[in-house]
């Protein structure tokens, strides 16, 4: 199977500036769609945003997410994760991710420029833990989805590749 191993899903996750799209759910029970800059620690993935955002509203009402994160050219590779979020106050201690991702995604020079605009600004961290990832690596042999649960007392039994 074209799937992405551990070591290269977080290699993936962890250096590529691609903007991920988060799902939630509105209050209406209809899926909405963000684009978010994200960081991934090799578990969970964190946004950093403003807590007044109409997703962070939704997540207050439902925890229940959905990301993808996929190249836009060859060779394409796509993760998608199922999971829940958990709000988390940040206070002013969003300010170590918040430079690292706005260098990743605009640059060092404009990246800092930008944290340092806004950082006064209340943010929430959104931690995303997976319950479902899966991954497609174009570039292999293959075109076949994998499929990697996590344990949780809410998901399906482990299975890998």
């Amino acid at each position: 199977m074209a799937t992405l191993g551990k070591a290269a899903l977080d290699a993936f996750l962890q250096t590529s500036s691609i903007v991920a799209i988060l799902a939630t759910v509105d209050r209406y029970g209809r899926p909405y769609q963000v684009p978010v800059w994200y960081e991934w620690d090799g578990t969970n993935l964190w946004i950093v945003s403003k807590p007044r955002a109409e997703y962070v509203v939704n997540l207050r009402r439902n925890a229940k997410v959905s990301v993808c994160i996929a190249t836009q050219s060859l060779p394409y590779v796509r993760v998608l994760i199922q999971g829940r979020a958990a709000l988390v106050d940040t206070a002013q201690d969003w300010w170590p991710m918040g430079y690292r991702m706005a260098e990743r995604y605009l640059g060092e020079h404009e990246g800092h420029a930008y944290i340092d605009k806004t950082k006064h600004w209340k943010r929430v961290y959104i931690r995303v833990t997976p319950t479902i990832m899966k991954s497609w690596d174009g570039g292999a042999s293959g075109h076949a989805w994998g499929r990697r649960y996590i344990e949780t007392a809410t998901s399906p039994p482990t299975r890998t590749g």
